[in-house]
């Protein structure tokens, strides 16, 4: 999968920014935040030996919804790298603010906290947004900005959030710049 374009992803932007931030001075442990609606296959293969870096994804995982054939809770890293990728199967369509805050704050929260990321980099797409199409999720603004601010608890408040889809432009632009950004640091 390294070696070839998946659906709408050409390019690895959120691996490329943690290899980068590894090899900085005193940075050992970085973790990715998966947000987007479909698993985050490539970014789980580049770092599924290495323990350096925790990868979460949620994302949905019910028929036939791409990509196929990854993504399941068993997938959990290999060699090195086993325990340092937790996914999140959605099995449904239409999950939504409190489905996503219940996994990050029962499931997520304590694992992250025991692997204490020196910086969090946030593949954010937002394909789960209501009115998304393609996602069919139910995250609305508010919900967004939860989990950022969940997630700016860690690291210092180290975090960078990259685009990663969202295929209706009034709703990742109402999302970026909504009225619920107030909140954000």
């Amino acid at each position: 999968e390294c070696n070839e374009l998946m659906g709408f992803c050409f390019f690895n932007n959120v691996a490329v920014a943690a290899h980068a931030a590894l090899q900085q001075s005193g940075v050992e442990r970085v973790l990715i935040f998966d947000w987007d609606v479909h698993h985050g296959n490539g970014t789980q293969q580049i770092f599924e030996a290495d323990d350096r870096v925790l990868f979460i994804s949620l994302h949905r995982r019910d028929g036939t919804f791409y990509p196929i054939g990854c993504g399941f809770a068993r997938e959990v890293g290999k060699d090195r790298g086993t325990g340092y990728t937790v996914n999140v199967p959605w099995a449904s369509k239409g999950m939504g603010d409190a489905d996503y805050l219940a996994a990050l704050e029962l499931i997520l929260d304590p694992i992250i906290s025991q692997f204490d990321p020196q910086i969090v980099l946030v593949s954010a797409g937002f394909d789960a947004a209501e009115g998304d199409f393609l996602g069919k999720c139910l995250v609305s603004p508010a919900g967004f900005a939860a989990m950022t601010q969940r997630l700016q608890r860690y690291a210092g408040g180290k975090m960078v959030l990259v685009l990663e889809g969202g295929y209706v432009p009034r709703c990742v632009l109402g999302w970026l710049f909504g009225q619920h950004h107030s909140g954000l640091k």
